[in-house]
């Protein structure tokens, strides 16, 4: 086994690590897994020297980081140098990242085969340390210093919050059917995968999120749909509404109430804020990924901890964040990006594929309460479904 390889299995091995693996050197924030990806890249790089020869979404890939990389550079008037120097940062994480796309589809097809059944690990690895939180870790109260809420009597995993972690937990629930229905044949396979779906199942609600909820349903009425499981789309609903009745702690706290309105009416404000950047810097944005930087320059951020609070770095809305910092440009470019994924999908009409399709309907619809497009483990997470499809 190649260095290319052994260095991606050890990516995917400690993923799981996620946000208990971070490290700051002032206000630079970098993780365990940015450097695996790191070396992921150099590996693939010295292997195959940026080769995109085979890759189909080259053209929109390189658009979006064109339209971004150019969004950030117009801006670098009123960006003090070391804010724009950490702006830079994250686009780089993020090309780093989106990679995995390219580097998956330079592997061999039955290498691919074999990573397809080896995210089983990842997956249970958070699935377990999540159920351990739950019940050992029930708050982040102690953490209140760093920035994070205290998301008392919720799962949150590694990802340190509930909300990525629900929708982290749907697209691997999705996958893990399709694994289910592949293995009906293999009683071993079909008996543990079908745990590990049902536990899978249930942290969801363990989240309380409801923006993993929405999409759960639709990412998960969507599968059924297309792999035409339609029969069980009543058994899955009543299973869901049981599931929020009976959940422990339900409607007792603020974060475990599904009706709660005060983090609604956080999301709104955030939204307003977004809005009024937006229509201040319409077509290129404040730059790529200079949202907090722009929210402390027009007052909406301020206090001595404007640096370190995580709401600052970004919107609830993935659409308005791009429209914040990129503009109307950055925006064209990025739906044309999610246009010619969903086009690649439609035409390999696959097993994989509508996996592929389930999961971006389910995370485009989520992705208007949270910022999870960018959320880098859930970015992750859908580049190799798109590597998965594409390579089918």
């Amino acid at each position: 086994m190649d260095i290319l390889k052994i260095s991606l299995i050890f990516l995917l091995l400690l993923f799981p690590i996620a946000e208990l693996g971070k490290f700051h050197l002032g206000l630079i924030s970098f993780s365990i897994n940015d450097l695996l990806m790191g070396s992921v890249v150099i590996a693939w790089i010295f292997k195959h020297k940026f080769s995109l020869q085979n890759v189909l979404l080259k053209e929109p890939m390189l658009v979006v980081f064109a339209t971004f990389s150019t969004s950030l550079l117009l801006n670098i008037g009123w960006l003090e140098l070391p804010d724009f120097f950490i702006s830079l940062l994250y686009l780089i994480r993020l090309l780093l990242y989106a990679s995995l796309y390219a580097i998956i589809l330079s592997l061999d097809k039955k290498f691919i085969q074999k990573l397809k059944l080896f995210l089983i690990i990842p997956i249970s690895l958070f699935l377990i340390s999540g159920y351990i939180q739950f019940f050992l870790y029930q708050n982040l109260r102690n953490l209140y210093y760093l920035g994070w809420d205290e998301h008392l009597y919720r799962l949150f995993s590694t990802f340190l919050d509930p909300n990525f972690a629900g929708t982290f937990f749907v697209l691997t629930f999705i996958y893990l059917l399709y694994l289910v229905f592949s293995n009906l044949e293999n009683r071993f396979l079909f008996i543990s995968l079908s745990f590990l779906s049902i536990a899978n199942f249930i942290a969801i609600f363990l989240t309380y999120s409801r923006s993993a909820l929405i999409m759960l349903f639709v990412s998960l009425f969507t599968f059924l749909v297309l792999i035409r499981r339609k029969s069980l789309l009543v058994m899955v609903g009543v299973a869901i509404i049981i599931f929020l009745v009976i959940s422990p702690k339900s409607f007792r706290t603020e974060g475990t109430n599904i009706f709660r309105i005060a983090s609604s009416e956080a999301r709104l404000d955030s939204a307003r804020v977004a809005i009024e950047i937006f229509s201040k810097n319409p077509i290129f944005g404040v730059g790529f990924n200079a949202y907090r930087f722009a929210q402390h320059r027009y007052g909406y951020l301020a206090g001595g901890d404007w640096r370190l609070t995580h709401s600052g770095a970004g919107t609830d809305n993935s659409f308005l964040f791009i429209l914040a910092t990129t503009g109307l440009v950055g925006f064209a470019a990025y739906i044309y990006l999610i246009y010619k994924i969903i086009r690649m999908a439609i035409k390999k009409n696959n097993f994989i594929a509508k996996v592929l399709i389930a999961s971006l309907a389910g995370l485009l619809i989520n992705s208007l309460f949270i910022n999870s497009l960018f959320f880098i483990y859930i970015m992750m997470w859908i580049w190799i479904m798109v590597a998965f499809t594409e390579s089918s």
